[in-house]
């Protein structure tokens, strides 16, 4: 550092010269070296504004946030109307995540400098962390007429896109961007994502790995990816990138449960069910993550003689699923309590294990130990070989099957229950549900079909009208009035629906309609499953184009070709 004990000229010289060294070394990413710098500006001249204001922004960019915002409200005490400092203090209340407050002062920003496209573009970027992604598309639009060539300004307008569904559009404000600035990273890793929401893996995949090639440690490109080629079969390249996004960062998460979806998916079960415990830390599951002061068990204690909660963490298929280990535990010794969705309440009273079933919110009874239904193979030590598989693990209400046989009526051919789509929010759903008209086509006369559906489409309603298929939706009221129905059916036909696993818990004959990326649970290039000895799978072998599948299940049905308590 220079001596600035010389003459005043001299010395706010050297102030000048220093605090321009502090500004490169900002601009070029050395912020360590400039944060040095700057705060021996300020060791000399406490008073310096412009280190106070850059070393409040330095502050915010390396985690040191609140510091950030001391030292800029500091600057603005000194100087009101600096618009400057305004933006750099919406900048570090956006990294306290007080988004609101950080759009406070863009705005005040660009009211103090007209056609502040930075502060506009910033602003955008807060008003998609809070969910309101029309307005920041709005904002950005501003950044843009206020200059065109806004490379990052395009690019964060297709995440406010995103964020409203409406991917073609983001797909092209992601491509101006890139074309503005093709060295972009960051734009071609969410151009990549953007990609593979519409389906277009391999085009993804080259967004992906222009990512990376611009930006090698990038561990988030690495593992979506790995998504990509998970999509495109190509397995094993899928788990290598899985593995270097983990590698390059040790402690990420996301790469973590992407890894175990492919291990999962692979057989690798005991690895892939390590991997997928990971999934509490992602910001996708966060949200829905039960704490208590008791210990987790992952099975590293003995449980015999212990109270163990059960929670309920996903969908009602991943409830069912995961129930048949509450009899495992209890074969060990442990005093099972097990909490369910409503929903399921009235069913699960027939599940072994349970001491004591309660729903969701009920008041929770004392207990030694939880665990989530979904981490419980961790804790088992789940393989491939050794998933607990006898079924039925679940039984209809006697009392409710006699009232639907009686509504039925008398059985003059085989009955055959449908389900053709699932909840149209599920984020794959586009991808396992089938139009109710291309199911009916593929089926052959005499049988009795019956919908097991809940709800129906407006999509599918026509068709459903126009059919012979018996539908009693508005009576399907809990997954225990479901089932009643699936046990007077000789055969259950579904997507990859909660009631394919109910079926398959009751041990019913069930035939599974799988996208040609099946979820995890069902495994690849396999007919059968491990989870459900009643089930037979039938896969796509094109994305999206169900007529192999439906073909040999119409083949199939047409031979009786699925058990002997159909007439012959």
């Amino acid at each position: 550092m220079p001596d600035f004990s010389v003459p005043d000229g001299d010395r706010q010289a050297g102030l000048a010269t220093e605090f321009q060294r502090a500004r490169t070394l900002q601009m070029e990413g050395a912020l360590h070296a400039a944060q040095n710098t700057y705060e021996h500006i300020l060791a000399v001249e406490p008073g310096h504004v412009a280190s106070l204001h850059m070393l409040g922004v330095v502050y915010a960019q390396t985690g040191q946030a609140q510091k950030g915002v001391d030292l800029l409200c500091r600057v603005l005490e000194a100087e009101p109307n600096n618009a400057q400092a305004y933006f750099g203090l919406g900048f570090a209340m956006c990294k306290l995540k007080q988004f609101a407050a950080g759009i406070e002062c863009y705005d005040k920003a660009m009211a103090l400098q007209p056609q502040f496209a930075e502060a506009a573009c910033d602003k955008g970027s807060a008003l998609i962390e809070v969910q309101q992604c029309a307005q920041a598309v709005a904002s950005f639009d501003l950044a843009i007429a206020w200059r065109p060539d806004y490379a990052d300004a395009y690019v964060y307008r297709g995440n406010a896109l995103m964020g409203l569904q409406d991917t073609e559009v983001a797909i092209r404000s992601f491509e101006a961007g890139l074309a503005l600035k093709p060295e972009f990273a960051s734009g071609h890793l969410n151009l990549g994502n953007a990609l593979q929401a519409q389906g277009d893996y391999a085009g993804a995949l080259a967004c992906y790995d222009r990512a990376i090639a611009l930006r090698p440690q990038d561990a988030m490109a690495y593992s979506n990816r790995s998504a990509a080629l998970k999509h495109l079969h190509r397995f094993n390249e899928a788990l290598h990138s899985c593995e270097r996004a983990v590698a390059l960062a040790p402690g990420f998460a996301f790469g973590q449960w992407n890894r175990s979806l492919v291990r999962l998916l692979l057989g690798d079960l005991k690895a892939g069910f390590s991997d997928y415990h990971s999934r509490w830390k992602t910001e996708r599951f966060q949200p829905i993550r039960r704490q208590f002061v008791q210990p987790l068990w992952l099975g590293e204690r003995d449980i015999e003689g212990v109270t163990v909660l059960l929670h309920t963490e996903q969908g009602l298929g991943d409830t069912i699923q995961f129930a048949r280990y509450a009899a495992v535990l209890a074969q060990r010794g442990a005093r099972v309590l097990m909490e369910v969705e409503p929903a399921l309440f009235d069913l699960f009273h027939t599940l072994p294990g349970v001491y004591q079933l309660l729903r969701q919110r009920d008041p929770l009874p004392a207990f030694d130990m939880y665990c989530p239904l979904m981490s419980l193979p961790v804790g088992c030590g789940t393989t491939l070989d050794t998933v607990p598989s006898g079924v039925p693990y679940l039984r209809a209400s006697a009392a409710k099957v006699a009232q639907w046989e009686a509504r039925l009526g008398s059985k003059s051919r085989p009955r055959v229950g449908l389900v053709w789509s699932g909840s149209s929010t599920h984020q794959a759903d586009h991808l396992r549900s089938v139009g109710l008209a291309r199911l009916l086509a593929a089926l052959p006369a005499g049988y009795d079909y019956v919908s097991l559906q809940k709800e129906v489409r407006p999509d599918d309603a026509a068709a459903l009208q126009a059919s012979a298929v018996a539908h009693f939706g508005q009576d399907l009221h809990t997954m225990d009035d479901t089932a009643a129905l699936c046990a007077c059916m000789d055969l259950v036909i579904a997507v990859d629906t909660s009631v394919a696993h109910l079926a398959g818990a009751l041990g019913l004959p069930v035939w599974v309609l799988l996208p040609h990326m099946p979820d995890w649970r069902w495994l690849l290039a396999r007919s059968d499953s491990p989870w459900y000895p009643s089930a037979r799978l039938y896969r796509q072998q094109r994305t999206g184009d169900w007529s192999a599948p439906l073909q040999q299940l119409g083949a199939d049905l047409l031979a009786r070709r699925f058990g002997p308590s159909l007439l012959p």
